[in-house]
């Protein structure tokens, strides 16, 4: 008897940390992984944790602090000034960052924007299915992906790859693209192909630097 009120208890703190936030202070650390799944995860000006993940939550991340994988589900990812982190990726929420962002991989949204500050740089791509990007002044390694978003590049954004705005799919495949936009301003550039799998507004200023533009929807 003694042994299953034991159990109960074990589960019930378990069950009881699973759903409530998880704050690390500034200048805080944590070698392992931070986990939640009925509350946001919150990291402290200029700590240094390892993986991040929530299930119905937010994580915010403060400025100078370092993560690696950075993933939520139901839920934004915010970022402030001068964060390092690996990667980062939601399915229901937005990707907003400051200044100074530093991210080895990828950026990955499905329903959510990404908005990126001045003097940051991706070391792989940013993606999303249906969500807007909005870059000032920020570096790309890879491609620039969408299915159902506007794109805007400003102030010195450099896409070293490539720039794909996808065919809509399945349900969203009434999507109307002419109600797409990518604006390419004149201190921008894309240094690899532009790929239109669909009609969408391209507005790129004088002075802009492309490559190649591919207009695959005039083969269907």
């Amino acid at each position: 008897m003694n042994k299953i009120v034991r159990l109960t208890i074990s589960l019930c703190c378990v069950l009881i940390v699973a759903g409530c936030a998880i704050t690390v202070g500034a200048n805080g650390s944590s070698s392992g992984d931070l986990d939640s799944v009925f509350g946001g995860v919150d990291v402290g000006q200029n700590s240094n944790v390892g993986n991040i993940s929530s299930v119905n939550g937010g994580i915010d991340i403060e400025s100078g602090a370092t993560a690696r994988r950075v993933d939520t589900v139901n839920g934004s990812i915010e970022l402030s000034d001068n964060v390092v982190i690996d990667s980062a990726k939601t399915v229901n929420g937005s990707i907003d960052a400051g200044s100074a962002l530093v991210v080895t991989n990828n950026l990955e949204t499905v329903n959510g924007s990404i908005l990126i500050g001045e003097k940051s740089e991706i070391g792989g791509s940013l993606i999303t299915v249906n969500g807007d990007i909005e870059l000032s002044q920020v570096t790309i390694a890879k491609n620039v992906e969408t299915v159902n978003g506007d794109i805007l590049l400003t102030n010195g954004t450099l896409i070293n790859g490539d720039l794909v705005i996808e065919k809509s799919n399945g349900w969203f495949s009434s999507f109307n693209g002419d109600d797409l936009e990518i604006r390419i301003d004149e201190t921008s550039a894309v240094i690899g192909t532009i790929h239109l799998h669909k009609k969408v507004r391209l507005k790129i200023a004088d002075g802009a630097k492309i490559g190649e533009i591919k207009k695959y929807y005039l083969r269907q």
